[in-house]
C-alpha cells in the first residue's frame, strides 16, 4: 500500500497560512449557495444580505448573478449603468463574461448601438455578437466603404451565419458587394468545410452556369454513392476534383467496398496520377478501418508519394489483422524515424519480430519498453512473461510555495467556487490563475487541487508539465469504499470500475459530457434508466446521476451487463462502454484474435485510446493498492465473436 501524506500536508498548511487565507465558515458558504440559487431562479432578495455574506470572497459573483437575473427580467437604463459599473470593476470574474454576453445581446435587441460598441470585445469569436457589432457600426458609420470591405472579409470566412447576421449581410447587398464572385467564393468555402446546407442556400442565388459545378459538389457531399454512380455512368461528365475527393472522404469510411467499386467504374483516365492516388488512399484507409482483407492490396498499390502518417499507421494495423507479419515488419521499418521511435511502434516492431519467430531480436525492444511507463510498456512486460511495475516519483512538496499560492485571491476564489459546486466558474477561474504560473508553482498548485479533491485539475496540470509518474496525485482513490462494495455486489473486480471511473470523469461526481452523460461513470440518462429498471431501482433523473451512491451501482451494473453480453470478454466490454455495444459487435472477428492486435485495430481513435488507458489505469491502481508488480493476463484474452 502506498503511503498517503495529505493529513501532514493539511497540518503544514494550517500552520503556514496567514489569517487572510482562512476559509469562509460553512454558514457563509451555505448562505452564498442559497442566495445564488435564488438569484438564478429569478427571486428578489427578501432581506438584506448578512455582513458575513457581504464580506465573503465570492460576494461579487453573487452580485453579478443578480444583475444577470435582473437583466433577464426587465432591462432598464439604470440597470445598464449598474452592469457597466460591475463589468468595469470586476472584468476578470467568470460571471462577468456571462453577464457581458447577455448584456450585449440585450443592447442589440434594444438597438442601443453606441452602448454596444462601447462594451463589445473586438476579439469576440461568437458569430452572433460579431454580426451585432457590424450592425452597430452600420448604424453609426460615416465610412460605409471601409466598413463594407471589412464586413465582406468577415462574410467570406464566418463559420456560421445565425439570424443576427442577416441584417448586416443584407446591408452588404445594398452596397453592391454581394457579387456573384463573392457568393461563389463563399459557397466554395462552405463546400470545402463540408457544409452543404449553407452552400445550397448560396448556390441558389448564382447564375446557372456558375451554380452547376457547385450543385454537383453539393450533391456529392449529400449522397456520395449515388452522385459518384451518376458521374461514373456519364463518360463525358466533368467535375472538380475537390468535389470528388470530398465524396470519397465521406463514402470510404462508411462503405469502403462501394468506394472501391466506384473508383474502378470512374477509371484512371479522368484523373491525373496524383489525384487518382489520393482516391486510392481514401479507399485503402476505408478498407483498413473496416478490417477488410482487400486493404492489403490497396496499400501495396499506393504510390509512395501518398504514404502519409495515417497510411503508415493503418497499413501496419491492416497487416497485423490479416496475419501478414512480414508486411507489418516491412512497413514498420519504412516509418519516419520520429514516428518509429514512439512507444506504440517500438512495441509493434518487437511484436512483429516475435510473430516471425525472431525472438532474440524482439527481446531487447521489449526490455527497453518494460522499463518505461505506459500501455505499450505494460504489453512489453506481458510479452516477456514478466510482471510489471510502473516507474514512479514521490511528489516534491514545497509548503512555502503552496502557502504563497493560497494567499492569492484567484486561487482562493477558484477553491471556493469548487466548494460551491459552480464547476464552470471554478474551472475558468483556475485556468486563469495557473496560466501565469511558472513550472514550480504549477506543480505545487497541482498538489493543492488534489488535496481539495479537484483531481481533474491536478492531473491536467501534471500532464501539461509532461509529468506522468507522480501517481500519488494522478491516481487518487476517493471512492474506494463505495467502488469496492458496489463492484463486488454485481460480481466485478473493483479495479475495473476504478479504471473506467478514472477515465470517464476523473472522480468528478458532477461531470457532464457534451453528449449529456452524467456523473462519475458518465451514464446517459436513457441507459441509466434501463439499467435501474433491470435492477429494480427507482427511475433516476439527471440530478440523481450526480450522486455517487446512485451513479456507481448503475455504472457497475452496466459494465457487468456488457461483460456478459460479450461472453465474459473485458476488451469488447470496455470498448462497448465507450463506443456502444452495437459498434463493437461489428469489430469482432469470427476467429479468436490476439488481444493486442484487436485493440490496435479498433477503428475509432477515441475508443482505441479509451481501452488502452483503462487497462493502464487498472494496472496502476492494482499496483498502488498492493505494492506488487502486476500481470494483466486476466484482461488480455483473445477476442472473438460471442458464441
Amino acid at each position: 500500500m502506498m503511503k498517503r501524506t495529505l493529513p501532514i500536508l493539511a497540518l503544514g498548511l494550517t500552520v503556514l497560512l496567514p489569517r487572510t487565507a482562512e476559509p469562509a465558515t460553512p454558514e457563509v458558504r451555505a448562505q452564498f449557495r442559497a442566495a445564488l440559487e435564488a438569484a438564478e431562479q429569478g427571486a428578489v432578495p427578501a432581506a438584506p444580505d448578512s455582513a458575513g455574506l457581504r464580506a465573503y470572497l465570492l460576494y461579487p459573483d453573487l452580485q453579478g448573478a443578480r444583475l444577470l437575473a435582473q437583466l433577464q427580467r426587465a432591462p432598464t437604463p439604470a440597470l445598464d449603468r449598474g452592469i457597466a459599473a460591475f463589468v468595469a470593476a470586476e472584468p476578470s470574474l467568470p460571471v462577468t463574461g456571462e453577464l457581458r454576453r447577455a448584456w450585449l445581446l440585450s443592447l442589440a435587441e434594444r438597438r442601443l448601438w453606441t452602448d454596444y460598441l462601447r462594451h463589445y470585445a473586438v476579439d469576440s469569436a461568437e458569430p452572433a455578437l460579431v454580426c451585432h457589432y457590424y450592425q452597430a457600426r452600420i448604424e453609426t458609420t460615416t465610412q460605409p466603404q471601409l466598413l463594407a470591405d471589412q464586413l465582406l472579409d468577415f462574410w467570406q470566412t464566418a463559420p456560421q451565419m445565425p439570424q443576427a447576421c442577416v441584417p448586416p449581410f443584407d446591408w452588404l447587398k445594398t452596397q453592391g458587394r454581394w457579387t456573384p464572385d463573392a457568393v461563389e467564393r463563399r459557397a466554395r468555402k462552405a463546400l470545402a468545410d463540408g457544409n452543404p446546407g449553407l452552400a445550397a442556400w448560396l448556390i441558389r442565388t448564382l447564375p446557372e452556369a456558375r451554380a452547376r459545378p457547385l450543385q454537383q459538389w453539393e450533391q456529392l457531399l449529400r449522397d456520395p454513392s449515388a452522385a459518384l454512380a451518376r458521374l461514373a455512368a456519364d463518360a463525358n461528365a466533368r467535375v472538380e476534383f475537390a468535389a470528388v475527393e470530398a465524396a470519397f472522404s465521406r463514402l470510404a469510411p462508411r462503405s469502403p467496398m462501394r468506394a472501391a467499386e466506384l473508383l474502378g467504374q470512374l477509371g484512371r483516365e479522368r484523373f491525373d496520377e496524383g489525384q487518382y492516388a489520393e482516391l486510392q488512399r481514401w479507399v485503402a484507409l476505408g478498407l483498413s478501418w473496416d478490417r477488410r482483407p482487400e486493404a492489403i492490396a490497396w496499400f501495396e498499390a499506393l504510390p509512395r508519394s501518398h504514404v502519409d502518417e495515417r497510411v503508415h499507421e493503418w497499413r501496419v494495423r491492416a497487416a497485423l489483422w490479416q496475419q501478414r507479419f512480414d508486411l507489418a515488419s516491412m512497413w514498420l521499418h519504412a516509418m519516419p524515424p520520429t514516428m518509429a521511435a514512439e512507444q506504440r511502434w517500438t512495441y509493434w516492431r518487437a511484436r512483429s519480430l516475435e510473430l516471425l519467430g525472431r525472438d532474440r531480436q524482439a527481446r531487447p525492444l521489449y526490455e527497453q519498453l518494460s522499463r518505461e511507463n505506459g500501455y505499450y510498456c505494460l504489453l512489453a512486460a506481458w510479452r516477456l512473461g514478466q510482471r510489471y511495475a510502473p516507474s514512479s516519483r514521490a511528489f516534491p512538496d514545497d509548503l512555502i510555495v503552496q502557502s504563497e499560492l493560497l494567499e492569492r485571491d484567484g486561487v482562493r476564489r477558484a477553491h471556493e467556487l469548487f466548494l460551491a459546486e459552480r464547476d464552470r466558474w471554478a474551472n475558468e477561474q483556475w485556468r486563469r490563475v495557473v496560466a501565469d504560473l511558472d513550472a514550480t508553482r504549477k506543480l505545487q498548485a497541482a498538489r493543492l487541487a488534489s488535496h481539495w479533491g479537484w483531481h481533474i485539475q491536478a492531473v491536467t496540470l501534471l500532464a501539461g508539465l509532461d509529468i506522468h509518474d507522480m501517481f500519488e496525485l494522478s491516481y487518487p482513490d476517493p471512492y474506494a469504499g463505495t467502488i469496492r462494495e458496489q463492484a463486488r455486489a454485481v460480481g466485478l473486480a473493483p479495479e475495473i470500475v476504478y479504471g473506467v471511473m478514472r477515465q470517464e470523469s476523473l472522480f468528478n461526481p458532477r461531470a457532464t459530457s457534451p453528449a449529456n452523460a452524467y456523473g462519475l461513470l458518465q451514464l446517459l440518462l436513457p441507459t441509466a434508466r434501463e439499467v435501474a429498471r433491470r435492477r429494480g431501482d427507482a427511475r433516476p433523473d439527471r440530478d440523481d446521476l450526480m450522486q455517487p451512491q446512485v451513479n456507481i451501482p448503475l455504472g457497475a451494473t452496466f459494465l457487468r451487463e456488457l461483460h456478459a453480453r460479450f461472453d465474459g470478454q473485458w476488451l469488447p466490454a470496455l470498448a462497448g462502454y465507450n463506443a456502444g455495444p452495437n459498434a463493437v459487435k461489428r469489430w469482432l472477428p469470427k476467429e479468436a484474435l490476439a488481444p493486442d492486435i484487436w485493440i490496435e485495430n479498433i477503428p475509432y481513435n477515441q475508443t482505441r485510446g479509451y481501452v488502452q488507458k483503462v487497462l493502464w489505469h487498472v494496472t496502476v491502481h492494482r499496483w498502488r493498492r498492493s505494492g506488487e508488480p502486476q500481470a494483466p493476463s486476466d484482461l488480455l484474452h483473445p477476442v472473438r465473436e460471442p458464441s
